[in-house]
């Protein structure tokens, strides 16, 4: 009888437990929406650090690098290539040299609205002379920009 009482007491105790872990991550993400940080800012800013990175590679190496896994790191940056959701950022280069940097939002598919809204960033990575663009200038194309 003791050792039934026993068991009982260690499963309650692991039931609420369980349920002190969901009630603290529910409270944190309606903090978070409170506060009102923009979900897709962790994204955008891995973003503007990965683009910094491409062009410091492709003007050591005179060519953009055939994948993010190559690009030199930064210490003092956040260089993760994966978006808010744990996904990798994807990267694509167009035969014109247009890089193009794609989130495909919360849900990971094409489309979408609000959290799960696409997350698309592009920029010239040749300037008119043929000259590799400034890693600090604007993004050519930017989906965030729109909303």
């Amino acid at each position: 009888m003791k050792r039934l009482l026993i068991a009982c007491l260690v499963i309650l105790g692991v039931v609420c437990a369980c349920a002190v872990v969901y009630a603290g991550i529910w409270v944190f993400r309606a903090l978070d929406d409170f506060i009102g940080i923009p979900p897709q800012a962790l994204t955008y800013t891995r973003m503007v650090v990965t683009k910094a990175r491409i062009l410091e590679y492709a003007q050591a190496h005179d060519h953009l690098p055939p994948d993010l896994s190559v690009l030199p790191p930064h210490p003092e940056k956040d260089c993760s290539v994966e978006d808010e959701w744990r996904r990798k950022i994807i990267y694509e280069v167009d035969s014109s040299g247009t890089v193009t940097l794609k989130s495909l939002g919360r849900d990971g598919k094409v489309g979408g609205t609000g959290l799960d809204a696409d997350i698309i960033c592009g920029f010239h990575s040749r300037d008119a002379q043929g000259k590799w663009t400034d890693q600090f200038g604007p993004w050519d194309f930017d989906s965030l920009a729109k909303r």
